[in-house]
């Protein structure tokens, strides 16, 4: 239980948009700039006000090494977000799939796109997996796209990135 408690915790939205940019050493127009480009998705309060979590932390520091380090843009990386197979992370039958505009879109990750056969069921993009998984595998698309025809290896590369984003969680 106390595991829940925490993770719940991490992926509450408390930290307003000036306090992320001066955690992570951004301005607040830049972390904006991440939001409109989708690398992000800030909670709204009722008055309009932007709240982040501490994964949200997590996930615009992964974001900066990404443009810093690896020397990638932002378009860049909203691109090999979209290569995520969110039908394959989520339960989406082969109908649904095929009706689905983020199967159809490699430009835009689904949590981008409007009119998902998921968004009725009431999820909420921010605590969905394949976004949550998103901020984490970029890096390792490319791999996993390699190991597509190969299931079992596919399956454990998707297993080691969830993984990795528990650890993550539990150093926030």
């Amino acid at each position: 239980m106390a595991d829940t408690q925490t993770q719940n915790e991490f992926d509450d939205p408390v930290i307003s948009i000036g306090v992320l940019a001066q955690k992570v050493g951004l301005s607040v127009s830049a972390v904006r700039k991440y939001e409109n480009e989708g690398l992000v998705i800030a909670h709204r309060t009722a008055s309009g006000h932007r709240l982040f979590s501490h994964e949200d932390v997590s996930r615009v520091r992964n974001i900066q090494h990404m443009i810093q380090d690896l020397g990638l843009n932002t378009e860049g990386i909203r691109r090999m977000q979209a290569l995520l197979p969110c039908w394959d992370l989520l339960p989406c039958n082969g109908d649904t799939r095929k009706s689905c505009p983020a199967y159809k879109d490699n430009t835009r990750p689904c949590w981008m796109i409007k009119g998902l056969n998921c968004a009725p069921q009431g999820n909420e993009c921010r605590r969905c997996a394949v976004y949550r998984f998103g901020s984490l595998c970029t890096e390792d698309v490319k791999r996993l796209l390699h190991d597509q025809n190969d299931i079992q290896s596919a399956g454990a590369a998707i297993r080691e990135l969830l993984q990795r984003l528990r650890e993550t969680r539990q150093e926030g």
